[in-house]
């Protein structure tokens, strides 16, 4: 594992230092924040981001489930798709 640095300004610091009501640590809530940001931007996978996050995939996707966030992403083709499929058999 690789360790980054990053500055942050300290009235940021202490927003984050605030939200720490878990007993999490600034480190690891920035990695949590972190592996969302980029699981919903698509720059990395599900179980990418659940591994950047040090939670398992059903730990990490329960998280996504409490902020309102899809751990799966459903289109419409998707769904036509399977409605033909189903329609044949």
């Amino acid at each position: 594992m690789q360790n980054i640095s990053l500055s942050i300004p300290d009235d940021i610091v202490f927003e984050v230092k605030s939200l720490l009501n878990t007993g999490a640590t600034i480190n690891t809530k920035l990695q949590l924040s972190l592996a969302i940001g980029m699981f919903v931007s698509q720059e990395i996978s599900l179980a990418k981001a659940a591994q950047l996050a040090g939670k398992n995939l059903a730990d990490f996707m329960s998280i996504l489930r409490e902020l309102s966030i899809p751990a799966f992403s459903y289109t419409k083709d998707m769904l036509e798709d399977d409605l033909t499929f189903l329609e044949r058999k």
